[in-house]
């Protein structure tokens, strides 16, 4: 234990570590000064933090179930910063149960004398790569340009070891550097905000126990049919027109992800709510994902902004009607 508390410490430091640490039958024992330079690591290490953060962008973290992770891209910049980072070549795992392969990565990492083995995993089930009916993703985009199922198959399991590898990297530099852990509360004192993350990945309880998950557009254009989500992202755009013999209203909202153009047109009856704008960040909540004439249509129960309240003047969902 001792040899690894010295290893981590700057060389000018070593020498009096030497001299401070007890020996034989004393070697049970503290000093203040041995706490003075305990204490000095944590000051050091809390300002190598500070610098490395500010490397990051608030795309480089995602918001995973209401905690932040810190993606590839973000890792990668941290090593850029804060050099001294030893990675280890990358082992990987992979289990095929057709018709998707799951890997995991182990990649041995060191930093300032401290080693952890940096695990990551990956599956090609993931909607990312196979959209959500199985059948759309990265997947396709390999199958229209090859022409081939073997060939995008196994290029999307080079795509998913990427993936994997990033994943470990990430974790690893988090584990390494005391990033683990931090909440968005700790971020938002550094300048990071919640609503600005990449990408969002949440879990909400249904009425019924069932998970709903909170998709961006372009996770939302391949949603099952039948299903009901959250969909989180931009207003660029919005319209109110009358359906029906009775001439109900119902708004459409062009909404887009948060990074990228991907765009939906989700509609709710009802006028526009009286807090939206656009350019405004939305959350359209248990939206029923239906098809019409081969075209995915959308219907949310209710769409407000993200960051502020405001109460929902529109007409109560109507799950029967049509236009």
């Amino acid at each position: 234990m001792e040899k690894e508390i010295k290893e981590q410490l700057p060389e000018e430091m070593k020498e009096r570590m030497s001299e401070i640490i007890p020996t034989s039958e004393e070697r049970a024992m503290l000093t203040e000064e041995y706490v003075e330079i305990a204490g000095k690591q944590i000051e050091l290490r809390s300002k190598l933090l500070m610098t490395a953060l500010k490397a990051l962008k608030s795309h480089d973290f995602q918001d995973f179930d209401g905690k932040p992770y810190l993606e590839g891209e973000g890792a990668a910049r941290i090593m850029a910063v804060v050099r001294g980072f030893k990675v280890g070549e990358a082992r990987f795992k992979i289990e095929n149960i057709a018709p998707h392969y799951f890997i995991e990565c182990e990649i041995p990492m060191e930093w300032k004398g401290q080693t952890t083995v940096a695990l990551g995993d990956c599956s090609t089930a993931d909607p990312f790569f196979c959209g959500r009916e199985g059948n759309a993703g990265v997947f396709k985009k390999h199958l229209d340009r090859t022409g081939s199922e073997t060939m995008a198959a196994r290029l999307v399991l080079g795509d998913a070891k990427k993936k994997a590898r990033e994943n470990a990297i990430s974790r690893g530099v988090c584990e390494l550097m005391g990033i683990k852990g931090l909440t968005w509360d700790d971020l938002a004192k550094l300048g990071f905000q919640r609503g600005e993350a990449g990408s969002s990945v949440q879990f909400k309880r249904g009425s019924q126990g069932g998970e709903i998950q909170v998709l961006n557009p372009s996770e939302a254009l391949v949603a099952k049919t039948g299903s009901i989500i959250h969909i989180v992202g931009i207003l660029t755009d919005f319209n109110t027109d009358q359906v029906g013999k009775d001439k109900k209203d119902i708004t459409k909202y062009s909404i887009k992800n948060l990074v990228g153009d991907s765009q939906v047109t989700v509609k709710r009856w009802g006028k526009l709510h009286s807090g939206l704008e656009q350019d405004q960040k939305v959350f359209c909540s248990k939206v029923q994902v239906a098809e019409y004439k081969g075209a995915k249509q959308f219907l949310a129960e209710s769409i407000e902004p993200t960051d502020e309240g405001g109460k929902d003047d529109g007409t109560d969902i109507d799950s029967q009607a049509t236009d």
